[in-house]
């Protein structure tokens, strides 16, 4: 009998495996419902475009139509393979804003402030440019800073160039003591390899014999006994089997997986459960909601110099990348693209930055599966700090059926109104004269479109996820908490959840970081190395 299982090999899952099972006397089993990642893609840093294109390591989930996209149906991609979406991520680091944390601890997850999370970033980071107050030196996850500014392609010299002249903070460390402007940004990538979940805290730990993997096992229900979580039954090969545990049942499907199995074992709503035709084990309203995300919307300007890495997504281009990263290990392969990364705001006076953006030397559209066949780059902008809520909600009783997934997206006015102001201020920017060397025509949203509604038009029909859900079992004290700040389960023994699911805001900036944050974090507190406060709603 196991002392923990872990269900879900993501990021949090992985950091869990490793440190629990760093205790010789601690048994731990991993389930994880994909496969290997000992692939060539997931290891080099650029196949994260091959893995989007192609879906493979991947959940395929689409969201509901959605009424403030036009009724769209919006791709919505999550890892399923060793390390989760950190296998198929675009390898940005980016942590968020310390108002961030703080705000979780005034919404009652006490312990969580940035001043207590702090240490837990710099414990999972080795940062390329070397420790200091905020940044870690010795941690799994190697963490690549870009060149300096005069090393940096023209492109990328000209966002940084045009921010300044155009009056713009530029910051020395995004995830350091300032995140507002424009910055050099973060990758996780070291040696020339994707710093996965996976690579980096599951795979050092593989010979324990304390610690058992079983991949290709779909968990159907939590095992629930007198209150309490007593194990797991799962699929493997068209087989049912059961894992019992004397310790804990430790959730870390993910913001999707998470409230999915709960609900697939009878713990939520009874208003998303009855209608599923599930029977209440144990009433728990906010499982599955609070579903929260950012959407993104590309300003693209075509190029008049050849900058673009258009040529690089071709066939023969691409194949002569993959030889050279498979023989030499450099070249284009060794990279995601990133070099410049920008925290902004829409509005004066505002607290932090409302607005991120990255910079792709690409125009691409439909999560780069249609790429536009001219060169140019892009501004990939996204409201940080979205105010439409949406929800996870259980389909079928049948384990293989996908939930539904409503995030509801831009139902708040102010969400698209964010990005309009933001599409503006990166229009203003492209106009500055560090741009007039290789500025071409705006391809999108287009110089015809410059009205408040002809750009929110725009903006409903083309944005789409950024790939950051967080929320449906958020920790606080309130009664549509799901988690204590613990993370413990509310109202049972034996559970908690371990993952993005348990932000109750989402942070400002890409999510990865923060999820290796929390699970190094809940080591802590599982193994008793910090308080573990317990309380109810």
């Amino acid at each position: 009998m196991s002392d923990h299982i872990i269900i879900g090999a993501g990021t949090a899952g992985c950091v869990l495996a490793n440190r629990l099972s760093a205790d010789p006397a601690c048994n731990v089993v991993l389930l994880e419902a994909g496969g290997s990642d000992k692939s060539l893609f997931y290891r080099m840093p650029a196949g994260f475009s091959v893995l989007m294109r192609t879906g493979r390591g991947n959940w395929g989930y689409s969201t509901t139509p959605q009424a403030g996209l036009n009724g769209r149906v919006v791709y919505f991609p999550r890892g399923k393979v060793l390390g989760g979406s950190s296998s198929i991520n675009g390898l940005v680091y980016a942590r968020g804003n310390p108002a961030d944390f703080d705000g979780w601890t005034q919404m009652g997850a006490t312990g969580w402030s940035f001043e207590a999370c702090l240490p837990y970033f710099r414990k999972s980071e080795t940062w390329s440019a070397g420790a200091n107050k905020y940044r870690g030196g010795d941690g799994p996850v190697g963490v690549l800073r870009a060149p300096p500014v005069s090393q940096m392609t023209p492109v990328s010299r000209a966002w940084m160039e045009a921010a300044a002249s155009g009056g713009y903070p530029i910051s020395e460390d995004s995830n350091g003591a300032h995140q507002e402007g424009f910055s050099r940004g973060d990758s996780t990538i070291a040696n020339g390899r994707r710093q996965s979940a996976s690579a980096t805290y599951l795979r050092p730990a593989l010979d324990r014999k304390n610690l058992q993997v079983i991949m290709g096992a779909q968990v159907t229900r939590l095992l629930v006994e007198n209150g309490r979580a007593a194990g797991v039954e799962y699929e493997r090969k068209k087989q049912r089997h059961t894992l019992r545990t004397g310790g804990e049942v430790i959730l870390c499907g993910g913001t999707i997986g998470s409230p999915h199995i709960l609900q697939l074992s009878g713990i939520g709503d009874p208003k998303i459960l009855a209608p599923a035709g599930m029977k209440v084990v144990h009433e728990l309203p906010g499982v599955g909601k609070n579903l929260q995300d950012h959407v993104d919307v590309m300003l693209q300007q075509e190029m008049t110099k050849p900058y673009s890495v258009l040529s690089h997504t071709r066939p023969l281009k691409g194949l002569q990348d993959v030889f050279e990263y498979l023989l030499k290990g450099t070249g284009p392969a060794t990279s995601n693209g990133l070099e410049v990364i920008a925290f902004l705001k829409t509005l004066t006076g505002l607290e932090a930055p409302d607005f991120m953006v990255h910079f792709p030397l690409l125009m691409f559209n439909d999560h780069g599966r249609d790429i536009v066949q001219k060169k140019g780059f892009s501004a990939a902008i996204y409201g940080t700090r979205p105010r439409s809520v949406g929800t996870v909600k259980l389909a079928s009783v049948d384990p293989k059926t996908a939930p539904l997934i409503d995030p509801n997206y831009l139902h708040d006015p102010e969400d698209v109104a964010v990005l309009r102001r933001a599409v503006r201020i990166m229009r203003e920017i492209v106009a500055q004269p560090a741009f007039a060397q290789f500025r071409g025509p705006e391809h999108a949203p287009g110089v015809g479109r410059q009205s408040d509604e002809e750009l929110d038009v725009w903006i409903r029909a083309s944005a789409q996820t950024i790939y950051h859900p967080v929320g449906t079992c958020r920790m606080g004290t309130d009664p549509l908490s799901v988690v204590a700040p613990d993370l413990k389960l509310h109202g049972m023994n034996g559970l908690r959840v371990v993952d993005a699911s348990v932000m109750p805001t989402i942070v400002s900036a890409n999510t990865n970081a923060a999820t290796f944050m929390i699970a190094e974090r809940a080591a802590d507190l599982i193994a008793n190395h910090a308080a573990s406060p317990v309380t109810s709603p």
